[in-house]
């Protein structure tokens, strides 16, 4: 589950300035935004209104499948008629779909969520940065706990100086470290903790 979240009206209107004078289409995902709450049916009519109140001529606010997936631009086009009627798309899914309908459609798509992480639900919960996609996986060693994604400076051997009674140097988070090590503790296998392990090679992701 990719893991995005809104950027505000004023960011929107700003990236709109570029266009004056066009119309746009709203389009929500039905996969990972739907589930963040960030571009599901709701967030979309809300959207929609926002931008209406704010004096963007908004054709239609409509949802597809997956943003990120399509057989073609006129299949989309042929379920959802205001998404090829628009001189704008707003996309409000992953940057994923919004490169994909950017690169299959012939008309500026612009994105209304930044993407954060890969992340996932549990229950009612949304996991962020449960992945970095480093191309390198090696999270079992940790508990499912991933360093690389969860530590603001990805170390791989342990917590850095800026640990503070169980606290990370940045924001308000919880250390990922002191996770680690008090849940191999808790089953038995603190020694998988024993492996000095090399810094995260940035080259394994291309």
């Amino acid at each position: 589950m990719i893991i995005t979240r809104p950027k505000s009206v004023d960011d929107i209107l700003t990236m709109l300035d570029q266009f004056p004078d066009a119309n746009i289409c709203v389009v929500g995902c039905g996969i990972c935004a739907r589930k963040a709450e960030t571009g599901g049916e709701p967030q979309v009519r809300k959207m929609v209104e926002a931008l209406k109140c704010r004096g963007v001529d908004v054709l239609d606010g409509v949802m597809v499948k997956h943003a990120c997936s399509a057989s073609s631009w006129e299949s989309l086009a042929e379920e959802n008629p205001a998404i090829d009627n628009a001189d704008i798309v707003l996309v409000m899914s992953c940057g994923a779909g919004v490169s994909l309908l950017g690169r299959i459609s012939d008309k500026p798509v612009l994105s209304a969520l930044d993407t954060t992480s890969l992340g996932g639900a549990f229950t009612n919960e949304t996991l962020e940065a449960l992945c970095g996609m480093c191309g390198e996986c090696n999270v079992g060693m940790f508990a499912g706990l991933c360093p690389k994604s969860s530590c603001p400076k990805s170390q791989m051997n342990g917590p850095c100086g800026g640990l503070d009674d169980g606290k990370c140097e940045v924001g308000e988070r919880d250390c990922i470290w002191v996770k680690i090590y008090e849940t191999l503790e808790a089953r038995g296998l603190l020694s998988l903790l024993d492996e000095i392990r090399q810094p995260v090679s940035h080259n394994r992701r291309l």
